[in-house]
């Protein structure tokens, strides 16, 4: 199980009115399940919103909150907010250290070789999803990650290419295994 320390905790993001947020302060009283986009306009990041509202409601029935940190802008973040009506926090890291932080990962330019980034892309164009005007770094992987009041990370999918998302069931399913109140 990884373990985020006091430097990580302390690194900051930004609300879409641009005030600014310890990292930390998000799984300071509850578990939390964060969701690392790769940016705002990703066709693959409207699928995993989608996804995540399926769950929303017993993700917060076990008692853990859900945030979605993207790196554009905080007026890209704000933008996105009203685009979806994602009830969930949305911020923003432009900086992208949180990414690094967490291990996010950026492809090589040999992506277009890996058949997966096709199919990714043919699953989600056949849902309706279009690809929309890249907001923040469009090389930047994405990722979801349970977090523990006390700081233990025990779930990190860490995307190997795009539309690399976990499924719900295997995000529900960690999560009933770390919060005591879903067992």
């Amino acid at each position: 199980m990884e373990h985020l320390d006091e430097q990580i905790a302390n690194l900051e993001i930004l609300t879409p009115a641009g005030d600014t947020v310890r990292l930390g302060s998000l799984w300071a009283e509850r578990p939390l399940l964060l969701v690392l986009m790769r940016h705002f306009g990703c066709i693959f990041c409207k699928e995993h919103v989608a996804r995540m509202r399926e769950i929303l409601p017993e993700v917060r029935a076990m008692g853990a909150d859900v945030a979605v940190i993207g790196n554009g802008t905080p007026f890209m973040a704000q933008a996105f907010v009203e685009d979806y009506a994602f009830d969930v926090p949305v911020f923003t890291n432009p900086e992208r250290d949180v990414y690094r932080a967490l291990g996010a990962k950026r492809p090589s330019w040999f992506f277009v070789l890996n058949p997966r980034f096709y199919i990714n892309s043919l699953r989600v164009l056949r849902q309706g999803y279009r690809q929309g005007a890249t907001q923040g770094d469009k090389a930047q992987l994405g990722g979801v990650f349970i977090v523990l009041p006390n700081g233990d990370m025990p779930f990190a999918h860490r995307s190997e290419i795009a539309g690399d998302i976990p499924r719900n069931d295997r995000v529900l399913r960690a999560l009933r295994d770390v919060v005591p109140a879903a067992r």
